[in-house]
């Protein structure tokens, strides 16, 4: 079977265009904001997998001035930050969430759609994916606030129904979503966990490199 050409723009790349953004991704965020309500005024967000920079985007217009839009990512932005926009170039698997908290403070928020650098192997790219999920779950319990909520994307597979399991022990409700920007053929499903109620001391081990997520 050919691989789907995610090269040429679709429906939603053109719209992102038009509207300034700097990928199609931002509507997979703005669908589940709509319908979640999950970015208010004067959150504090923390962005993992930020390049190209989108939902930092979208997360800055919707806190507006009294909140804090954080990105982090292997690549630069490549665009200017916005006032109440920061933006942290560091490997997700480097960085301390004690470092975040000293900088930052604690998070109402967090978002994660870093993605694998795929390699084309089913089995391979899901388990580099849930690498990345599962950090980004660790990082989440040391820097969101209590009660805050954490939106992580990861590609379906064999461990998925054990992190799953995991985000509901950790958060009151575990929902599974499926934005309909998310294009027809990709395996990615969004994990919105509400409402934090336990972390684990646990470290991670370390894995594949984020890329940026445009897709």
């Amino acid at each position: 079977m050919a691989r789907a050409d995610y090269t040429r723009p679709d429906f939603y790349a053109r719209k992102a265009k038009e509207k300034g953004y700097a990928a199609r991704s931002v509507f997979k965020l703005e669908e589940l904001d709509q319908k979640e309500k999950l970015i208010r005024p004067g959150a504090r967000v923390l962005d993992l997998g930020a390049a190209p920079g989108s939902w930092m985007q979208y997360t800055a217009g919707r806190v507006g001035p009294k909140g804090l839009a954080v990105g982090v990512d292997l690549q630069e932005l490549g665009r200017p930050l916005q006032p109440n926009e920061r933006f942290l170039r560091a490997d997700v698997f480097e960085l301390s969430g004690e470092d975040l908290l000293a900088r930052f403070g604690n998070f109402t928020v967090v978002l994660s759609d870093l993605a694998p650098s795929t390699m084309g192997d089913k089995s391979t790219d899901h388990f580099r994916s849930m690498a990345l999920a599962e950090r980004a779950l660790e990082l989440c319990g040391r820097v969101l606030k209590p009660g805050g909520d954490f939106l992580v994307k990861v590609f379906m597979g064999a461990d998925f129904e054990a992190f799953v399991r995991e985000m509901r022990r950790r958060f009151r409700t575990a929902k599974l979503k499926k934005p309909k920007s998310s294009r027809a053929m990709s395996r990615e499903i969004y994990i919105l966990g509400r409402e934090f109620i336990r972390s684990s001391a646990g470290e991670g081990t370390r894995a594949p490199k984020e890329r940026n997520s445009d897709g």
